[in-house]
């Protein structure tokens, strides 16, 4: 038997009361209504913030309280400066968020969209979160949580993302050093073969976390297995050494 649903039109919750959802039954009891009351603002003239108390906004009913009057209206509030953000300003004329990308030394980057992820254009295509461009979806890598399946970020974004929160790069960063090592690995020249990036590889005495780098250390870009070469030595020239001249001494 298939479980009752509220009887309000288009709602869908499960029933729990008098035909009615959670929700809906508790807006009746509190207003008398299943409608949505309209949103009360502030009543201070030229304040169109929501209601808080007293008929007027948080704002204005802290002042209330604190002064006894309601004072002036307050003024309109500073927005963002990046673009086209348009969230509140919160500190030297940024948003909250983009102050965090500013305080973290990386570049300023328009936040993550709050559109649906299902969303694709006449081609089919979906549209990257930070770049903005239109791209087939198999640009973007495989996610759990989104409605899609779908990274909200290109392949290409989340790679300079993540170079810039590790390693202090970006992609045309990394690019431009893969090209100066002739596209293959720092050490041995090979190109990957399962992957299509090398490993970052930075100076260990500088930033002893193996996974993060200031992006001032950075030596090179290595293969696999070079890479764990470096690591399982620990960059111990000697140690490097010795095992030269173990090679080159042969069979007892």
């Amino acid at each position: 038997m298939a479980k009752r649903t509220c009887d309000v039109p288009e709602c869908g919750r499960p029933h729990l009361a008098k035909g009615l959802c959670g929700k809906h039954y508790q807006r009746l009891r509190s207003t008398g209504s299943t409608e949505q009351m309209p949103q009360r603002l502030c009543s201070v003239n030229g304040c169109d913030r929501k209601h808080h108390g007293h008929g007027c906004c948080n704002t204005h009913h802290a002042r209330l309280l604190a002064t006894g009057s309601l004072g002036t209206p307050l003024r309109e509030r500073k927005r963002c400066t990046f673009d086209d953000c348009g969230r509140p300003a919160v500190s030297r004329g940024l948003c909250g968020s983009h102050a965090n990308q500013q305080k973290r030394g990386g570049p300023l980057t328009p936040l993550r969209s709050r559109q649906k992820t299902t969303v694709r254009d006449e081609q089919g295509r979906k549209r990257c979160s930070s770049c903005r461009s239109w791209q087939d979806p198999s640009k973007f890598y495989p996610v759990s949580k989104t409605a899609d399946g779908l990274s909200t970020y290109c392949k290409r974004c989340d790679r300079d993302m993540r170079l810039s929160r590790s390693y202090g790069i970006s992609v045309a960063q990394y690019e431009e050093l893969l090209a100066l090592q002739g596209g293959g690995c720092a050490i041995c020249g090979s190109a990957p073969k399962d992957s299509p990036s090398l490993h970052v590889d930075h100076d260990h005495a500088c930033c002893p976390d193996r996974k993060k780098s200031c992006g001032r250390c950075l030596r090179g870009l290595l293969c696999e297995d070079c890479n764990r070469a470096l690591g399982m030595f620990r960059d111990d020239v000697a140690r490097f050494e010795a095992a030269i001249a173990y090679l080159k001494r042969g069979r007892l």
